[in-house]
């Protein structure tokens, strides 16, 4: 399991320089509005995910960060800098350009060049901001309204309709691979349904007011009254969401960024959010900011407070 073992960002919003030595397991990160998180984590995915980079995204980074160094567990670096290099110039339609450069420069643990493509097969990485507002998802949607079947969706709505199709895909084709598997497999089909299942009790543990949790459409019953998902308060919609993300992740390893997922949650869900997210898949490393590292209970000693981590 390959994770991210220290983040370095030189000239941190000019504060100074920061370093993070980070747990393979859970990583909580602490600091007010304007410290910077947010901006952190998406450079992070960004050198993670991405190939190249456009100008805008970069020049955004630059005016922030100075330099960022990514080290792996494995001993792999990744390298971002403000320095200009392997530019390229990509057309667009109507005869605009679109300036690109290579996110990060590679190194194994030898210190040897390697490509983006060899990087990719050793680590997924995932982040979810569930309360940014994806202007080009957005218009995505926009141009195919024949494939939303909900009335006048959010964001947040379209963001847990992906995961739920996503889901139910990755079931289907489960399904179909264990109807041609030989009897002895029987306990690895065993293992996937139970594994399926698990977000079902999770959900238990924050939406207890409700009756029952209905199978694939994830659709709810309170009170003898029918709700689907698209009704449920925005708090109960963001756990749904994350709940969903990390169980489709399949339980397989990985690195997930969590941009203040807890912001308008309850503070009883709060304290079990990280055990739950950790159960759900106890080989992904969790990288997680928040407003009030505080409430969140059993990983204290995993908290680091962005004040801390940089040296003037």
């Amino acid at each position: 399991m390959i994770t991210i073992k220290k983040i370095e960002i030189k000239d941190y919003f000019g504060r100074g320089n920061f370093e993070w030595d980070l747990d393979p397991v859970v990583n909580i990160l602490g600091g007010k509005n304007g410290s910077g998180k947010s901006t952190l984590f998406k450079l992070c995915y960004t050198l993670l995910t991405n190939e190249k980079m456009n100008e805008s995204l970069d020049d955004k980074f630059k005016k922030v960060f100075k330099e960022a160094i990514l080290t792996l567990s494995n001993g792999w670096t990744l390298t971002w800098s403000t320095k200009k290099s392997n530019i390229a110039t990509l057309s667009l339609d109507g005869g605009k350009t679109s300036i690109l450069r290579d996110v990060s420069v590679i190194k194994d643990e030898k210190g040897q060049n390697r490509i983006f493509s060899e990087l990719k097969k050793l680590v997924h990485v995932y982040l979810i901001n569930s309360f940014e507002q994806h202007v080009d998802k957005a218009l995505l949607y926009g141009q195919q309204p024949k494939t939303i079947q909900l009335d006048n969706p959010t964001m947040l709505d379209l963001m847990i309709k992906d995961q739920i199709d996503l889901r139910n895909k990755d079931f289907s084709k489960a399904m179909e691979e264990f109807m041609d598997a030989p009897d002895e497999d029987e306990k690895a089909r065993n293992q996937y349904a139970k594994n399926y299942k698990m977000v079902y009790s999770a959900l238990n543990s924050f939406l207890q007011e409700y009756d029952k949790k209905i199978g694939s459409s994830f659709e709810f019953t309170k009170n003898g009254n029918h709700i689907s998902y698209e009704h449920l308060s925005m708090g109960e919609k963001q756990i749904l969401l994350l709940l969903l993300m990390v169980s489709n992740t399949q339980q397989q390893p990985c690195v997930f960024f969590m941009d203040e997922p807890d912001l308008s949650m309850h503070i009883d869900w709060k304290e079990i959010l990280v055990k739950e997210l950790h159960e759900l898949n106890p080989n992904m490393q969790i990288i997680l900011s928040t407003h009030a590292p505080s409430v969140i209970t059993g990983w204290h000693d995993k908290v680091k407070e962005v004040n801390q981590l940089i040296k003037k």
